[in-house]
């Protein structure tokens, strides 16, 4: 059931609604819209979900951490729902169709969730109907059928792997000493003031470290880099694209032995020393390479349909769908309790008087 829960968790976000006149346009995305009462049938599951998860409490705890949490959340789920029906409608183009054995298993989760008594009441008490979730285990289907066609379609050929190995085939062996331009107090950026102090002090250490002076000693005297410093800056071997691109470009410019002058990032200023490139096999990374450009190009191509699709929101319709009461339950317990109390007050009374 946990499991369940979880996936089904993952495809919605947000909070109930009450029900508006009519059935306005949302959203478009390439001409096809988002109804408003589509978008109400998500929030009942939501709210559902939400309570299932967190409970009673979950709405308390987010109006704390943020006042205006009901826009907030009502714009991401206005936001989900468009990026669902982008890649929908990328599905429709390219007739990428569920499998049968996935629509399947969405089907048999709903299943699941109707056969448990308590589970049925809570669905229908919040309003979400038995058509709602059979287009859910639909629209879920087909977005693993979306996943697996960008995937599928992201894998390189061998020429283009061959090409990005010649662009990253080594690595370094590199050791730096931080010295941070961030307050350690309060976290925050340094002035410019005390930022013209540290870079000081950081041409001090780098003129120790040219002078050739231990630079493991020097970064264990003067780094400011917890996971680096008790190693002597030992940074281990790393490829391009591990580092934030300043430290990068001066990195992989060095010598083996060189010592760089201070490098400004957004983390301070660092002194870098390359031990040395590792030459890497192609055989030995090919595997690992080839994951990570099959990622590298689904990201690319998951950019570019989100770019390509035309977007139109209506945030004045969106505002007219107001935040509805939400019924926990609790409020009706609370209600027996309070007349409880009540009558025993009363009942209590009673015999005072009578005994008066």
């Amino acid at each position: 059931m946990k499991k369940l829960l979880a996936i089904l968790a993952a495809c919605v976000i947000g909070v109930t609604t009450v029900a508006c006149v009519g059935d306005p346009t949302l959203a478009k995305v390439n001409g096809e819209p988002i109804k408003a009462k589509t978008y109400e049938q998500e929030l009942k599951f939501t709210k559902w979900i939400y309570q299932l998860q967190y409970g009673d409490s979950v709405w308390e705890i987010m109006k704390a951490q943020d006042p205006k949490y009901q826009e907030t959340m009502k714009n991401q789920i206005l936001d989900k729902m468009i990026q669902e029906k982008i890649f929908l409608e990328y599905a429709k183009k390219n007739d990428i169709k569920p499998s049968e054995k996935e629509l399947k298993e969405f089907k048999e989760q709903n299943k699941k969730l109707l056969e448990d008594s308590k589970t049925k009441e809570g669905l229908k008490k919040a309003g979400v109907s038995e058509e709602f979730l059979e287009k859910l285990a639909e629209k879920s289907a087909t977005m693993a059928g979306v996943q697996k066609y960008i995937e599928k379609k992201s894998v390189p050929s061998e020429k283009e792997l061959k090409e990005y190995f010649e662009k990253n085939n080594e690595k370094l062996d590199a050791s730096h000493i931080l010295l941070a331009t961030t307050d350690p107090k309060t976290g925050k950026p340094m002035d410019e003031k005390q930022k013209a102090e540290v870079k000081k002090k950081a041409e001090e250490v780098y003129k120790k470290a040219k002078a050739g002076e231990d630079f493991a000693k020097l970064a264990k005297e003067y780094s400011q880099d917890p996971g680096s410093k008790e190693a002597g800056g030992s940074l281990g071997q790393f490829p391009r694209g591990a580092m934030v691109p300043e430290f990068e470009k001066v990195a992989f410019s060095l010598k083996d032995g060189e010592i760089s002058q201070p490098v400004e990032t957004q983390f301070g200023y660092h002194i870098i020393k390359l031990n040395k490139r590792v030459k890497l096999n192609y055989n030995d990374v090919k595997n690992t390479m080839k994951q990570e450009l099959t990622q590298k190009n689904m990201q690319e191509l998951l950019t570019k349909i989100q770019k390509e699709a035309k977007v139109e929101k209506f945030e004045d319709k969106l505002k007219e769908i107001k935040f509805g009461p939400v019924d926990t339950g609790k409020k009706s317990d609370d209600k027996k309790k309070d007349n409880k109390k009540t009558d025993d007050k009363k009942a209590n009374e009673s015999k005072k008087e009578k005994n008066s």
